[in-house]
């Protein structure tokens, strides 16, 4: 094994999943040997999918991979049921007194049930009793609706009504007592700073879509653009939830509705927030991922079901005719696909999926060992959903279908690991007493893939409440200048050998921007110098209050704060990365995130619960 796919193997091991896992049991064993045979005798072996896919195949056949996953098909059963909810109702204990711990459980619960059963009625009704104690009356009813829906036991049906009776009071009292919701408590709406392009409106106008030998398709500006300049506000193609969330969110709006989720019927993973997320989740892409999302989520993690996911989009797109989207992608000339020129306001969902399937894959790019492993990958969800879809058996009718899904398998598992973006919002840590930023979801959006990747960005990305990405201006930019986002490998976090070492294990080129030729310090660096060469008192002292109040979390000092911080760093740009500047730009962008990025209603639960 020669030094680069040490690397790529270290890299997939830091992954921690199990297909990471298999895939170094099968190179170390049978098919790195393999392989090597294959091009000996064929120097064009490869670059061919055919062949790695084959010798992939092959090896699988000869190895027990599915008890080494631990494969195992969805089964709704109720002896779980029954043991989450038992545990749901030790949180409800006073002496315990984790009510929204009890909420989670109940519907991971109710996942388990079968549609009318007792078990599904019961769960409903407890998590009923935690929406009474923690004083949420509408979700309650809508919880004993649920819970007579799926056949609540008669003889409990007394408690039930007596419960619904004292939400109903409640629920009076309330509405009397309630306000309206202060304009000034809200989230700010954030708006394009120019006027959108005619055909794109959700594009600053000043933006174009350009192409040369250097950088290949790239972002770059007509006009000045200033710090605090929004020029994007991009919807995704496709989103999924990750697995600590889903207890508590949608997995079709993403909404924050833990109180009154709904489960799949085919599945034990996903949960809506009503029966129209649940209908239109199923038509657009869940009945192709149904049978495969508990088992891909747990053996391959979230670019890999979000590959899925897009493939699964991409034939309800094509009203689940495999024929029309076969015959579609043989017509479209992908080079002539451009998100920036397409008019959005008529276009199709077969045009927006137009710009997600021309994303760059780099699979020209990638070292060998990793398109090895990124074959494999296609090939283990290929079988998945061969097994456990409705696409299996109208492959075995048809064997064209399956050639189809594998190549769209193979083309966005590639795509997404390059393209994807991380959702994210706050919410409050009762044992740290502060806010905290953590991830929820996991995107792809055809517009911001446009931007190329520099350790010292000029625009950063800020993930609205409703899913949309805002690209938003972080260092002055020229006229005719490119924009540069950060693929998540900024000089503030990361030394310059870790980053080049990132760039061209995970997005397969080496960066040659200004950070990495100039070698910028991070921000560690950069505080550990202050130590010795302190900053001007006045610059300190302000910076440290600019801290404090965003650490109040409070959304319109924030934009206080923000709008200082946008006049400082539009007038000293030219001294960028010095420490003042760059410790500025640090908070610079929590300013954004607390101005503008979601923060979880689970702050407003605690008072209900212990710590």
């Amino acid at each position: 094994m020669n030094v680069l796919d040490q690397e790529v193997l270290d890299a997939l091991q830091r992954e921690e999943h199990c297909t990471t896992h298999l895939f170094e049991e099968l190179w170390t064993g049978s098919l790195e040997p393999a392989l090597d045979i294959a091009i000996r005798h064929n120097p064009h072996a490869e670059h061919s999918v055919q062949i790695i896919s084959r010798i992939v195949e092959q090896c699988l056949c000869e190895f027990p991979y599915r008890e080494f996953l631990q494969l195992h098909n969805e089964v709704k059963y109720d002896e779980q049921a029954a043991k989450l909810r038992t545990e749901g109702n030790k949180m409800v204990d006073p002496k315990v007194k984790r009510l929204y711990e009890a909420v989670k459980l109940y519907n991971e619960s109710i996942t388990y049930t079968k549609p009318g059963s007792t078990d599904r009625s019961l769960a409903y009704a407890n998590r009923s009793v935690v929406c009474l104690q923690m004083h949420r009356y509408e979700e309650c009813l809508a919880n004993i609706r649920l819970a007579r829906e799926a056949n609540y036991p008669a003889r409990l049906a007394d408690k039930l009504d007596k419960r619904e009776e004292q939400a109903k009071e409640e629920l009076a009292k309330s509405n009397e007592k309630k306000k309206k919701k202060k304009k000034d408590d809200l989230k700010p709406e954030l708006p394009l700073s120019f006027p959108g392009h005619e055909h794109m409106p959700h594009v600053a106008n000043c933006l174009q879509l350009q192409q040369n030998e250097q950088y290949g398709r790239h972002v770059v500006t007509t006009r000045r653009l200033k710090v605090g300049d929004v020029v994007m506000l991009d919807t995704p193609f496709v989103k999924t939830l990750h697995d600590p969330l889903r207890h508590v969110r949608c997995d079709f709006c993403h909404a924050e509705r833990p109180f009154i989720l709904i489960p799949c019927e085919g599945c034990t993973w996903v949960m809506y927030c009503s029966a129209e997320c649940l209908g239109k989740a199923y038509s657009q892409y869940h009945r192709y991922e149904c049978g495969v999302m508990r088992d891909l989520w747990r053996v391959a993690g979230k670019c890999p079901m979000t590959a899925v996911r897009t493939v699964a989009s991409a034939f309800g797109t094509f009203d689940d005719d495999p024929d029309a989207l076969q015959a579609h992608l043989d017509e479209l000339d992908e080079p002539q696909v451009n998100g920036f020129t397409m008019d959005w306001r008529t276009a199709t969902p077969k045009d927006v999926y137009n710009t997600v399937h021309v994303l760059s894959t780099n699979q020209e790019r990638r070292p060998f060992m990793q398109l090895v492993f990124m074959v494999y990958l296609a090939i283990i969800i290929h079988k998945l959903m061969l097994e456990r879809t409705e696409l299996g058996p109208r492959s075995r009718d048809k064997p064209s279908i399956g050639k189809l899904l594998f190549d769209l398998i193979l083309r966005h598992v590639q795509v997404i690991r390059i393209n994807r973006q991380f959702l994210s919002f706050y919410e409050h840590r009762p044992d740290r007493q502060r806010f905290q930023a953590k991830e929820y979801g996991t995107a792809c959006y055809s517009l911001v893939s446009m931007f190329n990747h520099s350790c010292a960005s000029n625009v950063r990305r800020l993930i609205l409440r409703d899913g949309r990405c805002a690209m938003i201006v972080i260092r002055p930019i020229g006229p005719g200048e490119q924009l540069f986002d950060s693929y998540g490998l900024h000089h503030f976090s990361f030394e310059r050998s870790h980053r080049q070492k990132g760039t061209f294990v995970m997005f397969n080129f080496e960066c040659s921007c200004e950070a990495c030729a100039s070698n910028y310090p991070t921000l560690n660096q950069i505080v550990n110098q202050q130590s010795r060469a302190p900053m001007p008192m006045a610059d300190a002292m302000e910076l440290c209050s600019f801290e404090e109040v965003l650490e109040t979390h409070d959304p319109k000092l924030a934009l206080e704060v923000k709008a200082k911080l946008q006049t400082d760093l539009n007038r000293r740009a030219r001294r960028y990365p010095a420490g003042e500047i760059m410790l500025r730009m640090f908070n610079y962008d929590f300013s954004l995130f607390v101005a503008y990025q979601y923060t979880s209603e689970s702050y407003n639960y605690w008072e209900y619960c212990n710590p």
